[in-house]
């Protein structure tokens, strides 16, 4: 019988109930994977509707992937989003409006999801 392999995620960032400035950095350092590819899984709620972006950042270049399909996230209600990794790319977040971040975390699955 064949073993299966098991996603094993790592937490990369938590943060909890604390105000956000409206297009800043979200975490305090950008996250470089661990294992390429694999999947940053994000939970986030925020106190105030606004735009989650990932600020994904290649060899000192770096673009905005906003998430959600650009739309606004509902204030006090849950998301989760997954982000494929890949080679030599950092990554952040940064909300639109200030806001007091609810819940934030970050995981990082190095195999399927």
């Amino acid at each position: 019988m064949e073993s299966s392999m098991v996603a094993i995620p790592i937490k990369r960032d938590s943060k909890f109930n604390e105000s956000i400035t409206a297009n800043n950095d979200i975490l305090s350092s950008d996250i470089t994977p661990y294992t390429v590819p694999s999947y940053l899984r994000i939970y986030a709620t925020f106190d105030t509707a606004g735009v989650l972006t990932l600020r994904r950042t290649n060899g000192g270049t770096t673009i905005s992937e906003n998430l959600n399909a650009g739309n606004s996230l509902v204030a006090n209600a849950a998301y989760v989003f997954d982000v494929i990794t890949d080679d030599e790319e950092t990554y952040n977040l940064q909300y639109s409006v200030n806001a007091t971040l609810l819940k934030l975390i970050v995981l990082e699955i190095d195999r399927g999801i």
